[in-house]
């Protein structure tokens, strides 16, 4: 099968032209046999081959589909037409031919092979044929007409020439519009997923693009901005800032923003887009508050890198320092003001001590090594643990369990969260049987569970329920990292801690992710 090098839509609307082409060669070659006294055989034969031309240009959107084939018989036709010309009107000239030279070019372009050169071959040997049987032997118009089929090669090899460079350039182009289109599909996703708000404006002030995070600040979750929307309409303070930014880029200083709509505090960074003669405004705005918090995280994660190195340089002094209190306070030599002091010290070292373990599981916070933990089964044992630890009676501490759940998490982790949570609702209690409640459910919509820390105590004030979980604030004398170490230590594993106000005292909630067997028991 004839390999082709052309594109569907081409070879379509090239056939049509080489149909047109036919049917005015058909009409000026009957005019030629007509002005040579050609018999009507002549005329008949231009006629039909004019009609046969028409009826070609009507039926090639369904013959394209078999090119080689369909040309071969069309040059045949041509062939025999111009055979029984010269055949008919002997005073027809053999360079009327010649109008075979623009179809043969279109064999070569469309063909792109050998095949091309072949029915080259064909019309010479056809032409060559018929001049030596219808003319007289030796006759001047063979030459002529070994002329026409040597131009009939370079036809159809200008034609094929043509065909390669044109097929090249329409794949280097399709090539080109892929990746145009895909990399316009991806930037169009990005743009699309950004937290940060996009927006383009045109010379007057009209927008020609924003993401859905612009819509939503801008004009709330339900609006759409529709091109050519002029921003002053929008926002206010925003087309304020974008008239500085335009009358002096240089000396634009990008202060923070709060947007008029959901009063968003947001920084602005403007940028100029010069495409095609237009000047453009790309603005991107920031949520000026995630900006905040990460630049605070990343203040307290270097913060808690320097203070576990520090630590741990404390520790062996500390140790010393406690160690020489004791025997100094076991010496029966000294008296009980000496003892007073070595017990203050003893007591002071150890509160150190608990500061340099808080800020050392800081360090560790991103050492997760996640597990099935069967709950209903591992937290009493672990509260009977904790309760001995803070000298709290065993009836003081109740445990509850609604459900059986089995958490994903790191259980070293989970020890260090529920001491912390359970120590604090025990300091804040009254001391009474039943003071702290633990309790277990199972959060189905989030396919989470819950383990809950009540305590019976006076709740936690509303001016400390925002600082709660900061690092380092204490409302009752401790350290101040017990619940900011709960709160890291639940995001490190995929969890999170919340406060609950109740009526009494203070509930405390750690959520953790199920693991594969509590979700399947669920579905």
């Amino acid at each position: 099968m004839t390999k082709t090098t052309y594109s569907a839509d081409r070879a379509h609307r090239l056939l049509r032209l080489l149909a047109l082409y036919r049917a005015v060669a058909g009409v000026a070659l009957a005019a030629v046999a007509q002005s040579a006294n050609a018999p009507a055989v002549a005329m008949a034969a231009a006629v039909a081959y004019t009609g046969v031309s028409a009826l070609n240009f009507a039926l090639i959107a369904r013959l394209r589909a078999h090119l080689p084939t369909l040309l071969l018989i069309l040059l045949a036709v041509d062939l025999a037409f111009m055979v029984l010309v010269l055949a008919a009107a002997t005073g027809a000239a053999t360079a009327n031919a010649a109008y075979l030279l623009p179809i043969l070019a279109a064999h070569g372009y469309l063909l792109g092979s050998r095949t091309a050169f072949a029915h080259a071959a064909f019309a010479t040997l056809v032409l060559l044929m018929s001049e030596a049987l219808i003319r007289p032997p030796f006759a001047p118009t063979l030459l002529v007409a070994a002329l026409l089929g040597a131009g009939f090669f370079v036809m159809a090899a200008i034609g094929r020439l043509l065909g390669r460079n044109l097929s090249a350039a329409e794949a280097l182009v399709q090539e080109r519009s892929d990746a145009l289109r895909r990399l316009a599909h991806v930037n169009e996703l990005v743009i699309n997923e950004l937290d940060s708000a996009v927006i383009v404006l045109n010379a007057a002030g009209q927008i020609t693009l924003a993401n859905p995070q612009a819509r939503r600040w801008l004009m709330g979750d339900d609006a759409v901005l529709l091109n050519g929307f002029p921003i002053e309409e929008i926002s206010a303070v925003l087309a304020a800032e974008w008239k500085r930014f335009r009358s002096d880029p240089g000396a634009w200083d990008g202060q923070p923003l709060m947007l008029e709509t959901n009063r968003l505090g947001v920084l602005p960074r403007m940028t100029s887009v010069s495409l095609e003669g237009s000047s453009d405004t790309l603005i991107i705005l920031e949520d000026a508050t995630a900006i905040e918090a990460q630049a605070q995280q990343i203040k307290l994660a270097a913060l808690g890198r320097l203070s576990a190195a520090i630590a741990h340089e404390i520790r062996n002094p500390l140790s010393a320092i406690k160690q020489s209190a004791q025997l100094l306070g076991e010496n029966p030599t000294v008296g009980d003001d000496v003892r007073a002091l070595t017990r203050m010290i003893d007591k002071n070292t150890d509160r150190i001590e608990r500061i340099i373990r808080d800020v050392s599981l800081l360090g560790r916070r991103d050492r997760s090594a996640p597990k099935a933990v069967a709950l209903a089964e591992r937290l009493p044992e672990l509260l009977r643990e904790i309760a001995g630890m803070i000298g709290a009676p065993p009836d003081h501490i109740q445990f509850e369990s609604t459900a059986r759940p089995v958490a994903l998490v790191d259980w070293g982790h989970l020890e260090e969260m529920v001491t912390n949570l359970v120590a604090n609702a025990w300091r804040h209690s009254t001391r009474s049987p039943g003071c702290v409640r633990v309790w277990i459910s199972l959060l189905e919509q989030t396919r989470r569970c819950a383990i809950g820390v009540s305590d019976d105590g006076p709740g936690v004030p509303e001016e400390h329920r925002d600082k709660l979980f900061e690092p380092f604030f204490s409302g009752s004398g401790s350290t101040g990292l017990g619940l900011y170490i709960v709160r890291e230590l639940a995001r490190a594993g995929g969890g999170r801690v919340r406060l609950l106000s109740p009526e009494r005292g203070a509930t405390f909630v750690l959520e953790l992710p199920l693991a594969e067997e509590s979700v399947h028991a669920q579905g």
